[in-house]
C-alpha cells in the first residue's frame, strides 16, 4: 500500500528545499572547473560533453544534480565497442547553469530539443539514450518524441509521471509533509537512501552540495507535474527500463515497488518496453549493481545499436 512511499518523501523533501537549502552555503554557487576530453558542445550550452571510444553512439544522460562520472564503469566497460557521448546537464557539476529566463518551455523541453540537435550537429546515427533517473524520464521522452532519430533508450530506474506516483501513496496529512528548515537538509542523509556503498554515498552527497540549487529546485518542480503516461503508448522504439526494487525498503518489498514501476509504464506497447530489475540496489545501481547494470546495458546495445 505504501510502494515507494518512504523513498519518495525522502527524494521530494530533499530535492524540493535544495532550492534554498543550497542557496545558503557560498559553496553552493561555486562552479567547479570540468575537464572535457572532446570539444562537443551545444549552442545553448545545456550540456558539457565527453566522448569516448569508438564504435555505435550511445548517450549517456545523468540524474538529477548528478554529473557524467557517474557512469565511469560503463564507460570502462562499453568504450572498446561503442563511442559514448557522456553528459553532464547544466547546473550540475560545475557546468554553468542556464540563465532561468532562456528555461523557455522548461528545462526538461530545452534539455530535449538541446539533445536532439546535438545529435543532429554530431551526425550520430540513431543513437541508444541510456538515462538515469531524471535522464531516464528524457530518456523516455526522447524514445516517445523523437523515435525516428533514436535507436531505441535505457531507462535506469526513472519514471514518467513521478508526482502521480507520490499523490498516489502519500496521503496529504501524511507526516513529514512539512517543509524542514534548509538548514536541517541532510545531504547524506539522503545519499544512504539511494545507494549502499559509503563512498557513492559521498560521491552523491557531494554532488547535491555542489548543484545549483535554483536548477534543482525547478527541474524538481517540472519532474512533480510531468506526465509522460499517455504518450507511452505511441513508442515504436526498444525501451528497457532497469528497476531497483529496494528503492522502497524498508517500508515497501520488493514486489510493491516492481509493481509500481509496472503501473506507471503500463502503456508502452509489450513488443517495444520491457523490463529488468536489480533485487538488491537502491536508486543508484551503477553504484549497487555495476556489473548486473552493464550486463543489462550491453545486451540491449548489442540488440539494437546501429553498427554503421
Amino acid at each position: 500500500m505504501n510502494h515507494l512511499t518512504s523513498s519518495i518523501k525522502t527524494a521530494l523533501f530533499a530535492i524540493s528545499i535544495t532550492s534554498a537549502a543550497f542557496a545558503l552555503p557560498a559553496w553552493a554557487n561555486t562552479h567547479l572547473p570540468l575537464e572535457l576530453s572532446a570539444q562537443a558542445t551545444t549552442q545553448c550550452a545545456c550540456f558539457n560533453v565527453e566522448v569516448f571510444g569508438q564504435g555505435p553512439a550511445l548517450i549517456l544522460i545523468p540524474g538529477l544534480t548528478s554529473t557524467g562520472e557517474v557512469w565511469q564503469h560503463t564507460v570502462d566497460a562499453l568504450k572498446g565497442d561503442y563511442q559514448l557521448h557522456v553528459l553532464t546537464l547544466a547546473g550540475f557539476g560545475g557546468v554553468k547553469a542556464l540563465p532561468a529566463h532562456s528555461w523557455g518551455e522548461g528545462y526538461l523541453a530545452k534539455q530535449q530539443q538541446a539533445i536532439i540537435n546535438y545529435i543532429d550537429a554530431q551526425k550520430l546515427d540513431k543513437p541508444i539514450i541510456i538515462g538515469h533517473s531524471l535522464g531516464g524520464y528524457l530518456a523516455l521522452n526522447l524514445a516517445v518524441f523523437a523515435p525516428d532519430l533514436i535507436g531505441g533508450a535505457i531507462n535506469v530506474d526513472g519514471l514518467p509521471a513521478l508526482g502521480a506516483l507520490f499523490a498516489e501513496h502519500v496521503p496529504a496529512n501524511a507526516d513529514g509533509q512539512k517543509a524542514a528548515s534548509p538548514r536541517n537538509f541532510d545531504p547524506m542523509e539522503m545519499a544512504k537512501g539511494m545507494a549502499s556503498e559509503p563512498q557513492w554515498q559521498q560521491r552523491i552527497a557531494n554532488d547535491m552540495r555542489r548543484a545549483d540549487g535554483m536548477t534543482s529546485g525547478r527541474v524538481m518542480g517540472e519532474l512533480m507535474q510531468a506526465d509522460l503516461r499517455p504518450a507511452l503508448a505511441t513508442m515504436r522504439v526498444p525501451v528497457l527500463t532497469l528497476g531497483a526494487l529496494q528503492n522502497g525498503a524498508p517500508y515497501s518489498t520488493p514486489e510493491q515497488v516492481e509493481a509500481s514501476y509496472k503501473s506507471q509504464l503500463a502503456n508502452a506497447p509489450a513488443q517495444y518496453h520491457s523490463f529488468a530489475f536489480a533485487h538488491e540496489s537502491k536508486h543508484f545501481i551503477m553504484a549497487d549493481a555495476p556489473t548486473w547494470l552493464n550486463q543489462q546495458i550491453e545486451t540491449f546495445v548489442q540488440q539494437h545499436a546501429t553498427k554503421g
